[in-house]
Protein backbone atom coordinates (compact mmCIF):
# COMPACT_ATOMS: atom_id res chain seq x y z
CA UNK A 1 0.00 0.00 0.00
CA UNK A 2 2.79 2.55 0.36
CA UNK A 3 4.27 1.76 -2.52
CA UNK A 4 7.70 -0.32 -1.11
CA UNK A 5 9.34 -2.71 -3.57
CA UNK A 6 10.20 -5.60 -2.56
CA UNK A 7 11.18 -8.87 -3.81
CA UNK A 8 11.30 -12.27 -3.10
CA UNK A 9 14.22 -15.07 -3.44
CA UNK A 10 13.77 -18.15 -5.20
CA UNK A 11 16.51 -20.55 -3.89
CA UNK A 12 18.15 -20.19 0.01
CA UNK A 13 21.25 -18.07 0.62
CA UNK A 14 23.83 -17.57 3.86
CA UNK A 15 24.61 -13.92 4.51
CA UNK A 16 26.16 -12.01 7.35
CA UNK A 17 23.61 -10.27 9.01
CA UNK A 18 23.97 -7.09 11.34
CA UNK A 19 24.49 -8.93 14.17
CA UNK A 20 27.53 -10.54 12.11
CA UNK A 21 26.34 -13.75 12.46
CA UNK A 22 25.89 -15.83 9.26
CA UNK A 23 22.25 -16.53 8.93
CA UNK A 24 20.19 -19.51 6.69
CA UNK A 25 17.61 -17.68 4.98
CA UNK A 26 15.42 -19.90 3.18
CA UNK A 27 13.20 -19.43 -0.64
CA UNK A 28 10.11 -16.95 0.12
CA UNK A 29 12.91 -14.36 2.29
CA UNK A 30 11.47 -11.10 1.53
CA UNK A 31 14.10 -8.70 0.40
CA UNK A 32 13.65 -4.91 0.53
CA UNK A 33 16.60 -2.77 -1.01
CA UNK A 34 16.97 0.53 0.52
CA UNK A 35 17.57 2.95 -3.02
CA UNK A 36 15.42 2.37 -5.81
CA UNK A 37 12.69 3.03 -3.63
CA UNK A 38 9.86 6.23 -3.80
CA UNK A 39 9.83 7.07 -0.21
CA UNK A 40 12.83 8.19 1.83
CA UNK A 41 15.12 6.19 3.91
CA UNK A 42 14.06 6.93 7.11
CA UNK A 43 10.15 6.78 6.03
CA UNK A 44 11.12 2.82 4.56
CA UNK A 45 13.06 2.42 8.07
CA UNK A 46 9.97 3.23 10.42
CA UNK A 47 7.51 1.45 7.97
CA UNK A 48 9.38 -1.64 7.87
CA UNK A 49 10.33 -1.71 11.62
CA UNK A 50 6.19 -0.98 12.70
CA UNK A 51 4.97 -3.52 10.43
CA UNK A 52 8.04 -6.04 11.56
CA UNK A 53 6.30 -5.88 15.37
CA UNK A 54 2.44 -5.35 14.35
CA UNK A 55 3.04 -9.03 12.61
CA UNK A 56 5.89 -10.15 14.51
CA UNK A 57 7.72 -10.71 11.99
CA UNK A 58 11.59 -11.47 12.12
CA UNK A 59 13.74 -8.38 10.56
CA UNK A 60 17.73 -8.23 9.22
CA UNK A 61 19.81 -6.02 8.12
CA UNK A 62 22.94 -6.78 5.67
CA UNK A 63 25.47 -4.41 4.39
CA UNK A 64 26.55 -6.99 1.34
CA UNK A 65 25.12 -8.44 -1.68
CA UNK A 66 27.46 -11.32 -1.54
CA UNK A 67 26.30 -14.64 0.02
CA UNK A 68 28.83 -17.16 1.81
CA UNK A 69 26.56 -19.98 0.40
CA UNK A 70 23.66 -19.90 -1.86
CA UNK A 71 22.83 -17.19 -4.27
CA UNK A 72 23.86 -13.86 -4.08
CA UNK A 73 21.58 -10.60 -3.81
CA UNK A 74 22.01 -9.40 -7.36
CA UNK A 75 20.99 -12.97 -8.66
CA UNK A 76 18.34 -13.70 -10.96
CA UNK A 77 16.28 -16.13 -8.90
CA UNK A 78 15.49 -12.65 -6.94
CA UNK A 79 12.54 -11.56 -8.33
CA UNK A 80 10.59 -8.47 -7.85
CA UNK A 81 7.07 -8.80 -6.51
CA UNK A 82 3.62 -6.83 -7.77
CA UNK A 83 1.42 -5.87 -5.57
CA UNK A 84 -1.61 -8.26 -6.27
CA UNK A 85 -5.16 -6.54 -7.45
CA UNK A 86 -7.91 -9.61 -7.16
CA UNK A 87 -11.09 -9.81 -8.75
CA UNK A 88 -13.51 -12.58 -7.71
CA UNK A 89 -16.67 -13.80 -9.95
CA UNK A 90 -19.80 -14.38 -7.37
CA UNK A 91 -23.61 -14.52 -8.33
CA UNK A 92 -25.94 -17.41 -9.94
CA UNK A 93 -24.68 -20.63 -9.67
CA UNK A 94 -21.35 -19.57 -8.29
CA UNK A 95 -21.02 -21.17 -4.84
CA UNK A 96 -21.99 -18.49 -2.02
CA UNK A 97 -20.07 -20.45 0.22
CA UNK A 98 -16.22 -20.49 -1.23
CA UNK A 99 -17.13 -17.09 -2.38
CA UNK A 100 -17.58 -15.92 1.46
CA UNK A 101 -14.72 -18.32 2.54
CA UNK A 102 -12.20 -16.16 0.53
CA UNK A 103 -13.57 -12.92 0.87
CA UNK A 104 -12.92 -13.43 4.78
CA UNK A 105 -9.91 -14.63 4.24
CA UNK A 106 -8.70 -11.88 2.02
CA UNK A 107 -10.78 -8.61 4.25
CA UNK A 108 -10.75 -9.77 7.43
CA UNK A 109 -7.60 -11.81 8.14
CA UNK A 110 -5.09 -10.37 4.98
CA UNK A 111 -6.78 -6.64 5.40
CA UNK A 112 -6.53 -6.56 1.40
CA UNK A 113 -9.33 -5.46 -0.85
CA UNK A 114 -11.23 -7.96 -2.97
CA UNK A 115 -13.69 -6.74 -6.07
CA UNK A 116 -16.60 -9.17 -6.53
CA UNK A 117 -18.31 -9.27 -9.60
CA UNK A 118 -21.61 -10.68 -10.13
CA UNK A 119 -21.37 -13.30 -13.01
CA UNK A 120 -24.05 -11.74 -15.26
CA UNK A 121 -22.03 -8.60 -15.34
CA UNK A 122 -19.16 -10.22 -16.69
CA UNK A 123 -18.86 -8.17 -19.80
CA UNK A 124 -18.23 -5.15 -17.78
CA UNK A 125 -15.40 -6.48 -16.12
CA UNK A 126 -12.51 -4.11 -16.83
CA UNK A 127 -10.00 -6.60 -16.70
CA UNK A 128 -6.85 -3.93 -17.34
CA UNK A 129 -7.44 -3.28 -13.42
CA UNK A 130 -6.77 -6.81 -11.81
CA UNK A 131 -3.70 -9.42 -12.22
CA UNK A 132 -5.42 -11.99 -10.07
CA UNK A 133 -8.75 -13.59 -10.57
CA UNK A 134 -10.71 -16.16 -8.68
CA UNK A 135 -13.28 -18.41 -9.85
CA UNK A 136 -14.67 -20.97 -6.63
CA UNK A 137 -16.77 -23.92 -7.52
CA UNK A 138 -20.16 -23.05 -9.21
CA UNK A 139 -21.60 -23.41 -12.68
CA UNK A 140 -20.08 -21.14 -15.38
CA UNK A 141 -22.51 -22.11 -18.40
CA UNK A 142 -23.81 -18.16 -18.95
CA UNK A 143 -19.33 -18.07 -19.86
CA UNK A 144 -19.71 -19.10 -23.33
CA UNK A 145 -16.54 -19.23 -25.97
CA UNK A 146 -16.25 -15.68 -26.26
CA UNK A 147 -15.87 -15.21 -22.91
CA UNK A 148 -13.59 -17.84 -22.23
CA UNK A 149 -11.36 -16.24 -24.80
CA UNK A 150 -11.27 -13.24 -22.92
CA UNK A 151 -10.31 -15.15 -19.65
CA UNK A 152 -7.63 -16.86 -21.82
CA UNK A 153 -6.04 -13.62 -23.54
CA UNK A 154 -6.26 -11.99 -20.35
CA UNK A 155 -4.65 -14.64 -18.30
CA UNK A 156 -1.71 -14.91 -21.37
CA UNK A 157 -1.25 -11.15 -20.75
CA UNK A 158 0.82 -12.19 -17.30
CA UNK A 159 -2.08 -12.52 -15.43
CA UNK A 160 -2.94 -15.23 -12.49
CA UNK A 161 -6.34 -17.15 -12.65
CA UNK A 162 -7.14 -19.56 -9.24
CA UNK A 163 -9.62 -22.44 -9.24
CA UNK A 164 -11.23 -24.37 -6.81
CA UNK A 165 -12.99 -27.46 -7.02
CA UNK A 166 -15.58 -27.33 -9.88
CA UNK A 167 -14.05 -24.74 -11.05
CA UNK A 168 -10.73 -26.47 -11.92
CA UNK A 169 -12.83 -28.93 -13.72
CA UNK A 170 -14.37 -26.55 -15.69
CA UNK A 171 -11.32 -24.55 -16.71
CA UNK A 172 -10.21 -28.17 -17.56
CA UNK A 173 -13.29 -29.36 -19.36
CA UNK A 174 -13.01 -25.97 -21.23
CA UNK A 175 -9.99 -26.69 -22.59
CA UNK A 176 -8.34 -23.24 -21.35
CA UNK A 177 -5.12 -25.09 -20.11
CA UNK A 178 -3.87 -27.93 -21.61
CA UNK A 179 -4.62 -30.31 -18.53
CA UNK A 180 -6.54 -33.31 -17.91
CA UNK A 181 -9.06 -34.72 -15.82
CA UNK A 182 -8.82 -38.36 -14.41
CA UNK A 183 -12.36 -39.92 -16.15
CA UNK A 184 -14.55 -41.47 -13.85
CA UNK A 185 -15.14 -45.49 -15.27
CA UNK A 186 -18.85 -46.03 -15.37
CA UNK A 187 -19.92 -49.76 -14.25
CA UNK A 188 -21.99 -50.88 -17.43
CA UNK A 189 -22.92 -54.15 -15.87
CA UNK A 190 -26.46 -53.74 -14.33
CA UNK A 191 -26.85 -55.79 -10.96
CA UNK A 192 -30.45 -55.78 -9.17
CA UNK A 193 -30.35 -53.86 -5.72
CA UNK A 194 -32.33 -53.68 -2.67
CA UNK A 195 -34.37 -50.18 -3.33
CA UNK A 196 -34.08 -49.56 0.61
CA UNK A 197 -30.09 -49.37 -0.17
CA UNK A 198 -29.87 -46.51 -3.02
CA UNK A 199 -29.59 -43.79 -1.07
CA UNK A 200 -26.18 -45.61 0.99
CA UNK A 201 -24.89 -47.39 -2.32
CA UNK A 202 -24.89 -43.41 -3.99
CA UNK A 203 -23.80 -41.87 -1.22
CA UNK A 204 -21.21 -43.47 -0.14
CA UNK A 205 -19.65 -42.64 -3.65
CA UNK A 206 -19.52 -38.99 -2.76
CA UNK A 207 -16.96 -37.70 -0.59
CA UNK A 208 -19.23 -35.74 2.07
CA UNK A 209 -15.65 -34.80 3.88
CA UNK A 210 -12.63 -36.41 4.89
CA UNK A 211 -8.73 -35.22 5.44
CA UNK A 212 -5.93 -36.64 3.21
CA UNK A 213 -2.36 -36.24 3.02
CA UNK A 214 -0.63 -34.67 0.45
CA UNK A 215 2.86 -33.97 -0.62
CA UNK A 216 4.09 -30.76 -1.38
CA UNK A 217 6.98 -29.86 -3.70
CA UNK A 218 8.89 -27.63 -1.20
CA UNK A 219 10.75 -25.56 -3.56
CA UNK A 220 7.97 -24.71 -5.58
CA UNK A 221 6.90 -20.63 -4.88
CA UNK A 222 3.47 -22.03 -4.16
CA UNK A 223 5.01 -23.81 -0.89
CA UNK A 224 7.25 -21.22 0.25
CA UNK A 225 6.60 -21.08 3.93
CA UNK A 226 6.11 -24.70 4.68
CA UNK A 227 8.35 -26.68 6.70
CA UNK A 228 7.21 -30.12 6.18
CA UNK A 229 6.62 -31.86 2.73
CA UNK A 230 3.78 -33.26 3.99
CA UNK A 231 -0.25 -31.36 4.81
CA UNK A 232 -3.35 -32.43 5.64
CA UNK A 233 -5.71 -31.25 3.32
CA UNK A 234 -9.72 -31.08 3.61
CA UNK A 235 -11.64 -32.24 0.55
CA UNK A 236 -15.15 -32.56 -0.04
CA UNK A 237 -15.69 -33.23 -3.98
CA UNK A 238 -14.92 -35.99 -6.26
CA UNK A 239 -12.61 -33.55 -8.53
CA UNK A 240 -9.78 -35.76 -9.76
CA UNK A 241 -7.17 -33.87 -11.65
CA UNK A 242 -4.23 -35.64 -13.61
CA UNK A 243 -1.22 -34.66 -12.56
CA UNK A 244 0.39 -32.55 -15.08
CA UNK A 245 2.50 -33.41 -18.40
CA UNK A 246 5.03 -30.89 -16.85
CA UNK A 247 7.07 -32.32 -14.16
CA UNK A 248 7.49 -29.16 -12.85
CA UNK A 249 3.80 -28.04 -12.60
CA UNK A 250 2.85 -30.67 -10.06
CA UNK A 251 2.36 -28.68 -6.92
CA UNK A 252 0.89 -31.09 -4.46
CA UNK A 253 -0.09 -34.41 -4.74
CA UNK A 254 -1.13 -37.63 -2.19
CA UNK A 255 0.74 -39.64 -0.92
CA UNK A 256 0.80 -43.43 -1.37
CA UNK A 257 -1.21 -44.02 1.95
CA UNK A 258 -3.27 -40.39 1.83
CA UNK A 259 -6.58 -41.23 4.26
CA UNK A 260 -5.38 -39.52 7.63
CA UNK A 261 -9.47 -39.28 8.70
CA UNK A 262 -12.94 -40.09 7.00
CA UNK A 263 -14.73 -42.35 4.76
CA UNK A 264 -13.50 -43.18 0.94
CA UNK A 265 -14.44 -46.09 -1.06
CA UNK A 266 -11.83 -47.98 -2.18
CA UNK A 267 -12.69 -47.59 -5.89
CA UNK A 268 -12.30 -43.70 -4.92
CA UNK A 269 -9.18 -44.26 -3.06
CA UNK A 270 -7.28 -46.39 -5.35
CA UNK A 271 -8.56 -45.60 -8.73
CA UNK A 272 -8.77 -41.69 -8.81
CA UNK A 273 -7.21 -40.39 -5.54
CA UNK A 274 -3.66 -41.76 -5.10
CA UNK A 275 -3.63 -40.95 -9.02
CA UNK A 276 -4.21 -37.25 -8.44
CA UNK A 277 -2.73 -33.95 -7.97
CA UNK A 278 -3.95 -31.69 -5.60
CA UNK A 279 -2.82 -28.43 -6.69
CA UNK A 280 -1.00 -28.23 -10.21
CA UNK A 281 0.26 -25.06 -12.12
CA UNK A 282 -0.54 -24.24 -15.72
CA UNK A 283 1.03 -21.73 -18.53
CA UNK A 284 -0.93 -20.01 -20.48
CA UNK A 285 1.13 -17.37 -22.86
CA UNK A 286 2.64 -14.92 -20.22
CA UNK A 287 0.20 -15.95 -17.35
CA UNK A 288 -0.64 -18.86 -15.44
CA UNK A 289 -3.52 -21.18 -13.74
CA UNK A 290 -3.30 -22.53 -10.17
CA UNK A 291 -5.89 -25.30 -9.79
CA UNK A 292 -7.03 -26.70 -6.87
CA UNK A 293 -8.87 -29.72 -6.13
CA UNK A 294 -9.94 -28.68 -3.10
CA UNK A 295 -11.21 -26.29 -1.14
CA UNK A 296 -8.02 -24.57 0.53
CA UNK A 297 -10.11 -22.11 2.74
CA UNK A 298 -12.34 -24.45 3.98
CA UNK A 299 -14.64 -22.89 6.23
CA UNK A 300 -12.42 -20.13 7.27
CA UNK A 301 -10.82 -22.54 9.34
CA UNK A 302 -9.27 -24.44 7.48
CA UNK A 303 -5.42 -22.64 7.79
CA UNK A 304 -2.95 -25.35 6.89
CA UNK A 305 -3.74 -24.64 2.90
CA UNK A 306 -4.73 -20.74 3.40
CA UNK A 307 -0.92 -20.27 2.20
CA UNK A 308 -0.78 -22.40 -0.82
CA UNK A 309 -4.13 -19.86 -2.12
CA UNK A 310 -2.22 -16.64 -0.46
CA UNK A 311 0.85 -17.68 -2.06
CA UNK A 312 -0.72 -18.47 -5.51
CA UNK A 313 -1.91 -14.80 -5.12
CA UNK A 314 1.47 -13.46 -3.90
CA UNK A 315 3.81 -15.35 -5.61
CA UNK A 316 1.46 -16.76 -8.68
CA UNK A 317 3.40 -14.05 -11.47
CA UNK A 318 6.91 -15.96 -10.04
CA UNK A 319 5.11 -19.74 -9.98
CA UNK A 320 6.98 -20.04 -14.10
CA UNK A 321 9.98 -17.77 -13.41
CA UNK A 322 12.24 -20.82 -14.72
CA UNK A 323 10.29 -22.43 -17.45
Amino acid sequence: DHGVLASSALKSFTISTNLNKERLFQPGTLLIPVKRQTISEDSLYNLIKSGSERFNVELHSVETGFSSSGIDLGSGNITTLEKPSVLMIIGDGVSSYEAGEVWHLLDTRMHMPVTKVQIRQFDRIEFDKYNVMVMVSGGYEQIDSTKQQKIKDWVSDGNTLITIRNASSWIIKQKIVKEELIKEEKDTTIERLPYISARENIGKERIGGAIFEVELDLTHPLCFGYHSKQIPVYRNSTVWIKPSKNPYSTVARYTEDPLIDGFITDKNLNEYLKKSASLIVSKIGGGRVVMFAENANFRGSWYGTNRLFLNGIFLGPVSYTHL
